[in-house]
This record gives C-alpha cells, sequence and structure tokens, in this order.
C-alpha cells in the first residue's frame, strides 16, 4: 500500500542529522515546545513547496548547476547565520518560556527557511518524488505516497520536540551553555560543507 510506503520513508527521514535538525533541538529546549512545533512546521511547509515544485516539473531547474550554486550559497550564509547566534548565545532556562505570536512566526520562519535552501533536501525529495512517480502510476496512489512521507516527517519532527522537553529536566545553564557551542560550530561547518559542495 502506498501510503504505509511513504510513511516509512518519512520516518526513516530521521537518520539525516542536518542543520534543521540542531535549530530543532535547540529551539524546543530553549524556547518550549511551541516555538519547536513553529520549526516543524516550517520544515514541513518547505517540504511541502518542493514536492510541489517537483509536481510542476521544475526538478531540472533545481538541479542545474547554477541554480543549486545561488540555493547553496545563500543556504549557507542563513545555515553559517545561525550557528554564530548559537556560538555566541547566552543560556537562559525559563520553566515556562513565554512565546508570542510574533516569535512563532520567526520560528516557523527559521524552520522553512533553514529547510528550503538546503539543496540537499531538494535532491532527496527529488529522489522520493521520482521513486513514488514510477511505483505509483495512478495520481491517487502518488498523492497519498506522498502524503504519508510528509506526514512520517511530521512525526519524527514532532517527537524530536516533546522528547527535548524530557530533556530540559536534566539541563543546566553551564550544559545548555555547552550544547549551544557544539551547535553553533556543527552549523558552521555545515554551512561551509555546504559552500564547497556547491562551490
Amino acid at each position: 500500500m502506498s501510503f504505509i510506503d511513504g510513511f516509512i520513508i518519512g520516518l526513516g527521514m530521521i537518520i539525516f542529522i542536518g542543520p534543521v535538525f540542531f535549530l530543532l533541538l535547540n529551539s524546543s529546549l530553549q524556547f518550549g515546545t511551541k516555538a519547536g512545533t513553529a520549526v516543524a512546521l516550517g520544515i514541513i511547509v518547505s517540504d511541502i513547496l518542493c514536492v510541489l515544485l517537483c509536481y510542476v516539473g521544475l526538478s531540472s531547474f533545481l538541479t542545474a548547476k547554477g541554480n543549486q550554486f545561488w540555493i547553496g550559497v545563500f543556504g549557507s550564509i542563513i545555515i553559517f547565520g545561525l550557528g554564530i547566534n548559537y556560538l555566541l548565545k547566552k543560556a537562559v532556562l525559563n520553566n515556562e518560556p513565554i512565546v508570542d505570536a510574533k516569535n512563532i512566526g520567526k520560528f516557523f520562519l527559521k524552520g522553512f527557511s533553514v529547510n528550503f535552501f538546503n539543496p540537499f533536501v531538494f535532491i532527496i525529495w527529488i529522489g522520493v518524488y521520482n521513486y513514488g512517480e514510477h511505483k505509483y502510476v495512478e495520481n491517487s496512489s502518488l498523492f497519498f505516497f506522498l502524503l504519508a512521507v510528509l506526514l512520517g516527517i511530521l512525526t519524527t519532527d514532532l517527537v524530536k520536540v516533546f522528547l527535548s522537553k524530557k530533556l530540559k529536566k536534566i539541563l543546566s545553564v553551564k550544559r545548555l551553555t555547552l550544547f549551544f557551542r557544539i551547535t553553533g560550530i556543527l552549523l558552521i561547518v555545515f554551512s561551509i560543507r555546504l559552500l564547497y559542495l556547491v562551490w
């Protein structure tokens, strides 16, 4: 069944540990489940946009070397900026973090932009889309396959958000500061690697 196949693939996406993973985890640890959920929704909306772009036949445009280069450059700048931000960030543990509507929008935008401007996300989605298109000839089966992949990804992201709530109980300011510094360094490494690969 296409839905089960797609959902398993979506859950399997948990093995990809990239910039969005650390953004999701840090947002949840520092600002709570609302912020983490907003990041997760930003990620899934960008994934939906990737699927739509594949559907309308823009996969060849997105995989063109010149276009990949500029998408990669823009993405690496965003990820590098986030890395610097985490290196300089002060760790504050709030028992009941207050996240208003304006900040929720910022977290959503972070999740969307970090995911959308990563060329490797497009490459993965092009592969998933082509797999589904060849395996499920009927449009309805392909639709349910892609929907299930998206639901699988959203499920894993939300699980990360709610598990981070459990981790918060054992966190101290010192540990959170160390986690921020490690995250910052890893994001900077990701940005340099991304720029190197698209250069």
